[in-house]
């Protein structure tokens, strides 16, 4: 009777002896399914009738829980929602490391191979092999995982079902890959020539000459002339070329596939042919070599049309849209990975489906095959019955399980006596069946889920491999939160696609770099600006000079006048002294006639004649002197009126003098103004070095950084002091006094950097 009784529960443990050497070994699978099982085993034998005594009973529970209390994670694999958890995570998380391993071998590969000559030079140097085998990976990792959390650990040991499906998991994968690359791969701009060739070939313009040409005009090749130019292209007249096709979707820059009668490549030739608004970039060219004072303004016209000149139209047509042609290639690279994300995803919503239906298939199929293998067993046992001991029909492998199978039974040698252990061991292994095929949908139906999202939501196309192989990490982070740090970083979209790779390793850094360098921008075109409004108001204050000693000259013809005047006064004494004279003399020649005429009656003829002629010319005296005195009369009045003018021109001359006062006291509150800006941007700009370099750990790591801004500072004050320097003014050398006082603290800082 003890044997009876004993042999359910050493039946049992022999398969507790199994589950621990499936624990010993090194596969996670074996040991997530032993663990599993041991659980549904102990909740199993709470409502088990075992014949055996109840010391046996505990005791083999006792052992059931020593084993599963070993660690946390026995405990929490213990459970029902921890099992499912961890076969969930497993799923998932194997999946997500398996593209990530693809992942950093592209990034690897992307590091350190050389790039091919028949390279697009301006996307990035990537294989598309990588893309190829991690399409491959993301469709046959999840089935594949899958599949080794169904058989637990034992995926080797039955070869002759893991076999064929796994073949079949392969075929399935590859064939789902090549649906997706078939027709896309034609439209790789990675192997193509580049839009500048393109464009170039249409208008009859070798690559290399225009190479050659761009070394030859320094300027045009310079990285700073070319990011400054197009920030003012996309902000100006290339609003023109975005605007006849939806530049905001990739696929609109490919000629074939823009949607409209005019490609890309058409709208700018059409741009060049159409000229448009030429004068508008000549203008600005003169604005750019006068704020960056690369030539002096009396040659700023000359060279501005040497370099819009007819004999550089060719090529330089070619270098106004460059940006946009870089831009085409980069935008059509992101619609090649963005049709291949697609339709990745879309393969896979069926592939999915296709699992699921399989699984459950093949779940709801294993206990009518175990059924009818038991219905076959049972008639070929009435047909021809063998009589053997029933220990050696159990030890081979052939006692009547009556349908009740599972993998450990061949690592039993104990036979039952009864159909208890069986009957319960197969439902151990049903319901381990049951969690990893449920769970294995469970993932397939989030897949499923979070792929349908991302076709229906409005995702931006992914700008390289990496950046594709990231989107489809979940740690990876999204495509757009990708594009938006990029942007930050760059500012424009000028930058590249490798530079923007570059820049989202450390979007923090690059973002605080990138405002920076707006605000150095900004403060420097505030100095141009200022300075201009300077020199304007010098010009404006030296033409107001000019014309004040114009006007001090005039005054001082003016004072002239009374002198003039006194001249004119003594010739009038002089006329009207003659005119006494004259009336004298007619006095005493009447006075002659009368004494003559009583003692020369004789000459009376001759004296009345004389008389006459003496009357005559008394009265042209006369006449004269009343000519003299109307002549008199009339200058005076233009005298007053002159006067009136000088009067009225003096008080004009005070107006604008007070005037020019009130101006000149507007122009140093300006200066006073400007400087305080200037000055305490400079005085911030020095405390924070300051505050920087107290930091040790940015003294080790950052001195050429700080020694690269404390040179600049300096040079900014000592550009602004040799400005000052030149307007010789009291005001001027109190600013400049200021200014070596903080070039003093600026050395002192310096000296800090060690």
């Amino acid at each position: 009777m003890e044997t009876v009784i004993t042999r359910d529960t050493d039946t049992l443990r022999e398969y507790l002896a199994a589950l621990d050497a499936q624990e010993r070994g090194v596969s996670l699978f074996a040991k997530l399914a032993a663990t599993v099982k041991l659980s549904r085993l102990r909740r199993e034998l709470n409502n088990a009738q075992l014949e055996t005594t109840d010391e046996d009973f505990t005791a083999l529970r006792t052992e059931i829980d020593e084993r599963l209390n070993r660690s946390l994670l026995r405990r929490f694999q213990g459970g029902p929602w921890g099992a499912r958890a961890s076969v969930f995570l497993l799923l998932v998380v194997g999946q997500q490391l398996a593209l990530a391993l693809v992942w950093l071998l592209t990034m690897l590969f992307v590091r350190f191979a050389p790039v091919p000559k028949q390279w697009n030079p301006v996307l990035p140097h990537e294989q598309p092999g990588f893309l190829f085998f991690f399409i491959f990976i993301f469709f046959f990792a999840t089935p594949m995982l899958a599949l080794l959390v169904l058989f637990g650990g034992r995926y080797f040991r039955s070869w002759r079902t893991t076999l064929p499906a796994t073949l079949l998991i392969v075929a399935m994968s590859a064939l789902l890959t090549f649906l997706v690359v078939r027709a896309k791969e034609t439209n790789n701009p990675v192997r193509h020539t580049t839009s500048l060739a393109q464009f170039a070939k249409e208008r009859e313009v070798n690559v290399t000459s225009y190479r050659e040409w761009l070394k030859g005009n320094w300027l045009l090749a310079d990285e700073k002339f070319q990011n400054d130019y197009e920030r003012y292209l996309r902000n100006g007249p290339g609003r023109w070329i975005t605007s006849r096709f939806d530049s905001e979707n990739d696929a609109a820059w490919s000629d074939s596939l823009s949607g409209s009668p005019s490609g890309s490549l058409v709208v700018m030739n059409e741009y060049l042919d159409g000229g448009q608004d030429p004068s508008g970039f000549r203008e600005w060219l003169k604005y750019y070599l006068d704020r960056n004072r690369i030539y002096s303004e009396d040659r700023i016209d000359q060279e501005a049309s040497a370099l819009t000149g007819m004999a550089n139209q060719r090529y330089l047509g070619i270098w106004q849209v460059e940006p946009y042609l870089k831009e085409r290639d980069q935008r059509l690279y992101r619609a090649y990975l963005g049709s291949i994300n697609s339709s990745m995803k879309l393969w896979a919503l069926a592939w999915l489906g296709l699992l699921a239906i399989v699984f459950l298939a093949s779940y709801a199929a294993a206990p009518v095959y175990s059924f009818g293998k038991s219905v076959l067993s049972r008639g070929s046992n009435r047909r021809g019955p063998v009589v053997v001991d029933s220990g050696e029909s159990v030890a081979a492998g052939g006692f009547e399980d009556h349908g009740f199978t599972f993998p450990e039974r061949d690592e039993i040698q104990t036979p039952p006596f009864f159909e208890a252990p069986l009957k319960l061991l197969s439902l151990v292994h049903r319901a381990f069946v049951r969690l990893a095929v449920l769970t294995s949908i469970v993932v397939f139906a989030l897949w499923c889920v979070v792929y349908a999202l991302e076709l229906t939501g409005q995702r931006a196309n992914p700008s390289s491999q990496v950046a594709f192989m990231r989107s489809n990490l979940l740690f990876g982070g999204s495509v757009n939160s990708q594009e938006r740090s990029v942007n930050a970083i760059s500012g424009l979209s000028s930058t590249g696609v490798r530079s923007a790779e570059q820049g989202s390793g450390n979007s923090r850094e690059g973002l605080l770099a990138s405002r920076v360098r707006e605000l150095e921008r900004t403060l420097d075109e505030d100095d141009y600006q200022s300075g201009k409004k300077f020199k304007e108001q010098y010009r404006t204050i030296a033409a107001q000079r000019s014309e004040l000693n114009s006007l001090k000259s005039a005054t001082g013809q003016l004072q002239t006048l009374p002198e003039q005047l006194s001249s004119i006064g003594t010739r009038v004494g002089a006329a009207e002294a003659r005119a006494g004279e004259g009336v004298g003399q007619a006095e005493a020649a009447r006075q002659t006639a009368e004494g003559f005429q009583k003692q020369l009656t004789a000459k009376l003829s001759e004296v009345e004649t004389r008389a006459a002629r003496a009357a005559e010319q008394v009265g042209k005296v006369e006449d004269q002197a009343s000519v003299l005195a109307t002549r008199t009369e009339a200058l005076e009045k233009e005298l007053d009126r002159r006067a009136r003018q000088i009067e009225a021109r003096t008080e004009e001359l005070g107006e604008r003098t007070a005037g020019l006062k009130e101006r000149e006291e507007r122009i140093d509150r300006l200066q006073r103004i400007a400087f305080a800006g200037i000055f305490a941007e400079l005085k911030s700009n020095a405390d924070e070095l300051e505050r920087r370099i107290a930091s040790s750990f940015y003294r080790a790591f950052s001195k050429g950084e700080a020694k690269r801004d404390a040179d600049a500072i300096r040079e900014r004050i000592n550009a602004l002091a040799s400005e000052l320097r030149q307007l010789n003014t009291d005001q001027a050398k109190q600013f400049i006094a200021q200014l070596d006082e903080l070039t003093k603290r600026l050395d002192q800082i310096t000296a800090r950097i060690k």
